[in-house]
């Protein structure tokens, strides 16, 4: 897990992408402007054993001339979502940079996920790029 306060150079403003696998999409039936795809709350889990969450900073990714279909290079059908710094860290959550040698734009959300920020994210999040296949309607 990331050590480390809140890096505050990430303004809340700032838009954090995190990639979404396939078996995470589910089809809203209940959304208000009728049925949707969206991510499940699953999509936004900690890995098993750490606190902090993988996302990408958009800013970094775009500043490097990439787009972000460049993100899902290695990730066939995942579908990329977008929410801000500010409506995590409004669930007592912290941002901290950790850039890897293959994906300097890797970023960790760290503290437990909540239901309710969870689910926030599930329905909030903006698809960047949706997935490649489509979701059966029933």
């Amino acid at each position: 897990m990331p050590k480390g306060p809140d890096d505050l150079s990430i303004l809340d403003d700032a838009e954090l992408w995190r990639r979404i696998p396939p078996a995470q999409i589910v089809l809203d039936q209940n959304h208000p402007d009728g049925p949707i795809r969206r991510p499940s709350t699953g999509a936004f889990d900690n890995s098993s054993d750490e606190e902090a969450m993988s996302v990408l900073l958009a800013a970094i990714v775009l500043e490097a001339g990439r787009t972000p279909r460049d993100t899902l290079i290695r990730f066939a059908s995942f579908g990329l979502v977008g929410f801000t710094a500010g409506l995590v860290r409004a669930h007592e959550q912290i941002v901290v940079r950790e850039p890897e040698p293959e994906e300097p734009a890797h970023a960790a959300v760290v503290g437990r996920k909540s239901k309710a920020l969870k689910r926030t994210l599930a329905r909030t999040s903006r698809w960047v790029i949706l997935p490649d296949d489509p979701l059966p309607t029933a």
